[in-house]
């Protein structure tokens, strides 16, 4: 089956319709680009074969040729209309002309020697296909028509016509030599150029072509309008009456088209969501696009990459929209806010019998993310995720600790981050904030937003031109857990897979894949959120090779720092750059960074808005490093990673979960070489990967490895 690398719109001819459907039956060494844009131009498709070269094909569904010249068609419609149309042979040899113009760029593209030197490796053509008339109908214009560049409807009674009516066209030379895998990417390139990345986030690498499957996944047309509403079940299994909001936020009354991106780590979902809002921004000049992403640091990244789109934090838009409107006011900090859960358990006694002041805080910031506005929901509300089950006393206890807890900062005129988007949505109910800013939005790291976000960006889509293109992996989920279907989005059909890793080496990904795949606590949530494991495709012939990752161990806290100093030292010995590294870890990592400056090694923090123009280690926590890459990477304090202070969640396992999800973000940040650390003991929920590690190491070092 051929490669279709997009789609037509969605008022496209009978005839285009039958042409693609011959298309997709060709052999899987076509490549076929329909409606692609080729100056200002958009021929009904372009057709790649490695032996054949490029055509580019235009489609006529005409029932009857009144007359002609050699300039001007007279055209009789299935009603008895008559129409004028220009000759298309002649359009379509100017819309090949400007192709091969644009391939002739790419030097790899042109003979380098020998009679042909200077001119383009692969033959180039145009064709018009006349969908109902057959080569009888058309003979009294033999004169007039490009018989040699020309298929009629005798080729197209099945596959195997159609292919040999291409293949016998007047192509004006064959290929000397099939094109090479690169080649090819320099054609796809030259097609269309938004799966060009000029540059990594990190790195100083020229660019690259994004693959086949990426590629399909960009230009994937979204016509279709899908309504998200989709009734949520409760804990008893019955469904949400039609006139109720669903505790996650109503599904606003608009269709928007909808895909999610899934892929493992490294897989290119960034690239690819940065290809696609790049793809929207030229096909829709007038379009107001936006890619949303979690952290700071990500969004720097991504501001560097992609310049000619606009990129936000979530809590940036809310600030932005906020500010605006003169409603904004700075929350406080995590560490700022006052010891008042303590207070409300003095003061509820029955609460303070059942609950701890840790897992309250985290309750009632998960209610905030949700977007629950009162009891009745909060008791309603399948808690996915979350680890302890309440009972519904239980419930009821915590919302009534919440609402005391609401009071208190209402009375003090604070606000928390949580209560950010909550605030929003208030606005832009009172019509203090206008709806509709946005035709699409893009989400990066989209498994870490809150549901409460999410009702948030749908009120911002126009509801005639909505896009919402997810990009997610939810085995890298650290901060809540959801179902898609639980925010409204209906991505039941619309989730596309990416399985190659191209970010890591092979070993680095078989050592992260290994820390998650016999993980059965991890696999159940992952299920449960509706979003089963993904297997990366781990071949060693395709992927690149460098060590092992190491788990090392230290004495002491001095010592680990030291270690990571001389590791680092040795590295720029021995040609790596400062802005090559990075040290994470889990906590704050101030000490680190001052052994590394009193070293004399330049250092500077992930969320630095000056990260980009200084060559310097970056030193950051496992959290502020998602979605980035380093060509090697510390991952300090393993020992710490897995000691629950009974903070985020009293359940253990749930927990330990969590911090699993936290290392494999860390791990997969290493492109090159990864070194992971600790003092004292090591988990025991790593001792099975640091055997692997140490097995697979003791392997890679002996002679008949």
């Amino acid at each position: 089956m051929a490669h279709i690398i997009g789609g037509l719109r969605r008022d496209s001819s009978a005839g285009e319709r039958q042409v693609l459907d011959l298309l997709k039956a060709l052999p899987d060494d076509y490549y076929v680009w329909p409606e692609a844009r080729i100056g200002l131009h958009r021929p009904d498709f372009i057709v790649l074969h490695p032996a054949l070269g490029v055509l580019v094909l235009e489609v006529k569904d005409w029932a009857w040729i009144v007359s002609a010249n050699p300039m001007t068609f007279t055209i009789q419609k299935r009603n008895g209309e008559t129409f004028n149309q220009t000759n298309p042979f002649e359009h379509n040899r100017q819309v090949a002309i400007d192709l091969s113009d644009k391939l002739e760029t790419r030097p790899d593209l042109i003979h380098s020697n020998g009679p042909h030197r200077g001119n383009l490796i692969l033959p180039w053509h145009y064709a018009v296909t006349f969908t109902r008339l057959t080569r009888m109908d058309l003979f009294p214009y033999r004169e007039l028509l490009e018989t040699g560049a020309m298929l009629c409807a005798d080729d197209l009674l099945h596959a195997a016509a159609f292919e040999a009516g291409l293949k016998n066209l007047s192509w004006r030379f064959r290929v000397d030599q099939a094109l090479s895998p690169h080649q090819i990417d320099l054609v796809r390139g030259t097609v269309f150029p938004e799966i060009q990345i000029p540059s990594r986030v990190q790195g100083r690498d020229s660019g690259k072509t994004l693959d086949l499957e990426q590629e399909k996944i960009v230009r994937e047309r979204l016509d279709e309008r899908v309504s998200d509403y989709d009734p949520i079940p409760d804990d008893d299994g019955d469904t949400y009456n039609d006139d109720e909001l669903s505790p996650q936020g109503e599904a606003v009354a608009q269709n928007f088209a909808v895909r999610l991106v899934r892929g493992v780590a490294g897989s290119g979902k960034t690239l690819v969501l940065g290809a696609r809002a790049r793809l929207l921004a030229q096909e829709n000049p007038d379009w107001r696009i936006a890619i949303v992403t979690y952290n700071k640091s990500l969004a720097l990244a991504l501001k560097r990459q992609f310049r000619d789109v606009k990129v936000y934090t979530f809590d940036k838009l809310c600030y932005k929209w906020l500010q605006a409107s003169n409603l904004w006011q700075s929350p406080i900090e995590d560490y700022e806010q006052p010891d008042w859960v303590n207070h409300i358990l003095h003061d509820l006694p029955q609460v303070a019998e059942r609950f701890e002041a840790d897992f309250l805080q985290d309750e009632f910031n998960w209610i905030k993310d949700m977007g629950i506005l009162n009891q009745q929901t909060y008791l309603d509300v399948p808690r996915t995720g979350r680890g302890t089950r309440l009972l519904p006393t239980e419930r009821e206890l915590v919302y009534q600790a919440f609402n005391a807890y609401q009071l208190r900062l209402e009375q003090e005129r604070l606000l928390t981050w949580q209560d950010v988007a909550g605030l929003v949505l208030r606005a832009l109910d009172a019509g203090l904030i206008p709806a509709n800013q946005f035709d699409a939005v893009l989400v990066d790291e989209a498994q870490d937003f809150a549901p409460i976000w999410f009702e948030v960006l749908k009120r911002m889509l126009n509801p005639d031109t909505g896009v919402i293109f997810l990009a997610a992996d939810a085995t890298q989920r650290i901060y809540r857990k959801f179902t898609w279907k639980s925010l409204g989005l209906n991505i039941v059909g619309r989730t596309r897979i990416l399985r190659q890793a191209y970010r890591n080496t092979y070993e680095i990904m078989q050592a992260a894949y290994e820390l998650i795949r016999h993980n059965e606590q991890l696999q159940q949530e992952l299920k449960d959120e509706d979003e089963p494991l993904l297997s990366p495709d781990l071949d060693p012939r395709q992927m690149r090779h460098d060590a092992y990752p190491v788990v090392r161990g230290c004495s002491n806290a001095y010592a680990e720092r030291q270690y990571i100093v001389r590791e680092i030292q040795n590295l720029l010995d021995n040609g790596y750059r400062p802005s090559d590294i990075a040290v994470l870890g889990l906590r704050s990592l101030n000490s680190y960074q001052a052994d590394l400056e009193n070293a004399g090694l330049p250092v500077i923090g992930l969320k630095d808005d000056n990260i980009a123009a200084k060559d310097a280690i970056s030193v950051g926590t496992l959290h502020s490093a998602k979605g980035l890459e380093f060509r090697v990477v510390f991952v300090s304090q393993l020992q710490t990673l897995f000691a629950s202070s009974g903070r985020l969640n009293s359940d253990p396992e749930t927990f330990f979960v969590k911090r699993t999800r936290l290392l494999y973000v860390g791990m997969t940040r290493a492109r090159d070489k990864l070194c992971m650390t600790y003092y004292g003991n090591l988990p025991r929920q790593l001792i099975g990967l640091k055997a692997f590690l140490d097995e697979a190491g003791e392997l890679e070092d002996s002679p008949t490895a």
